[in-house]
């Protein structure tokens, strides 16, 4: 009862204070409300401006997903390439050019049930083989059931589990190109089916899958075998200054030849070791692959590289060395190949948009030695 006849003498007492306000306070402050909404106005209109929306031209275009999935992105990158010299290896011409080593345009996205897609085109030469009339053709396109993180399920075209340069990012390479080994021994990209997880704590991981075996872009089998590949690698040390990582890897097919080639039995083993410290990276892989033809002897095919990476201006500029050995069959005397390359990678933004020169150095099989070819690069991921 005392509290409500409070109250009302509070209002009372407190009721004349507006009036006694001066008269210019109210219009103070109605000027500054308009001048806040004059400035937020000049604000929007400067900011349309720059964003390019006109309403005399209509509202920007947004691309939208059709389907019913939770996240789409579109992306790609451009490699554009030019090399001077001569041949040091037998993946490249003795002539000079010019080439768009890469050029791809991909989708990607996932849906709330587990489930992510990808699809990338490439419309550059995708080879360092001699190619004319570019056309757009699949690299990648596969879908991942990846409920369980020690078991995601891969079918489509993608890259096998064989090699480990040959499975890093072509975006991320620290220089130009894999080393012969690499190329040779290993299986790239096939349409097939994978299982592939993660366990403690991501320290170890496992992929195994069958493929076709027939190449990338081939919708048949030359049999009625697969070809059965599997990989598991793993970090060996983990601190704060050093990194010390390891994996191997195994294939196994049998290949009949629709054409004079090779019929048999193939397979391939493969070690490779990592380890980075501040602005040092090492690594080092050793592949071979041995044939067992119906018709012939057996044959092996080996190869390794070791490469040296560091930083001299950390995120900025990198200097890298690489030497590499390679003999594609060890019952033929004199093919055998070795190749030095020196490189520097200078970085504008990240990988995003990165120059690299890369000198090469090589003793190709046959009578020529010490031949040497310039290669430089400019990378644009968007």
């Amino acid at each position: 009862m005392i509290t409500k006849k409070l109250r009302r003498l509070l209002l009372v007492a407190l009721a004349p204070i507006p009036a006694l306000l001066p008269a210019a306070t109210v219009e103070e402050r109605l000027q500054e409300l308009e001048n806040k909404v004059s400035s937020l106005s000049t604000e929007n209109t400067a900011l349309r401006q720059q964003l390019g929306v006109d309403s005399a031209k209509g509202s920007p275009v947004f691309i939208t997903a059709f389907g019913k999935e939770k996240s789409l992105a579109v992306g790609g990158y451009l490699q554009f390439q030019g090399e001077f010299g001569d041949s040091p290896d037998s993946r490249f011409p003795a002539e000079d050019r010019l080439l768009i080593r890469r050029a791809r345009l991909g989708i990607k996205g996932s849906f709330v049930e587990n489930v992510d897609f990808v699809m990338q085109a490439e419309f550059g030469s995708g080879t360092l083989s001699p190619s004319a009339g570019y056309r757009a053709q699949l690299s990648d396109v596969y879908v991942v059931w990846n409920k369980f993180e020690q078991a995601n399920v891969t079918l489509g075209q993608f890259k096998t589990p064989y090699g480990y340069e040959q499975l890093a990012a072509d975006t991320k390479l620290p220089l130009i190109e894999r080393s012969l080994p690499s190329d040779k021994l290993t299986l790239s990209r096939q349409i097939g089916a994978m299982v592939s997880g993660d366990f403690l704590d991501k320290r170890l991981h496992y992929a195994t899958g069958l493929f076709n075996g027939t190449g990338v872009n081939t919708n048949t089998n030359d049999n009625d075998s697969f070809t059965y590949a599997g990989r598991v690698n793993g970090v060996l040390v983990n601190k704060s200054k050093f990194k010390l990582t390891a994996g191997t890897n195994v294939f196994q097919t049998h290949d009949t030849a629709t054409a004079p080639g090779f019929t048999g039995s193939r397979s391939g083993l493969g070690f490779d070791l990592q380890a980075a410290s501040g602005p040092l990276t090492l690594a080092a892989e050793w592949l071979q692959t041995s044939s067992d033809p119906d018709v012939g002897a057996k044959s092996k095919s080996d190869g390794w590289s070791a490469l040296a990476g560091y930083q001299i201006i950390p995120k900025k500029l990198q200097a890298v060395v690489r030497y590499e050995t390679f003999d594609p069959k060890d019952t033929v005397a004199g093919d055998s190949s070795d190749l030095w390359t020196l490189g520097f990678n200078y970085f504008l933004k990240g990988d995003e948009l990165k120059l690299s020169l890369n000198y090469l150095l090589g003793d190709p099989a046959g009578p020529l030695s010490d031949q040497g070819r310039l290669l430089a690069r400019v990378q644009v991921i968007f």
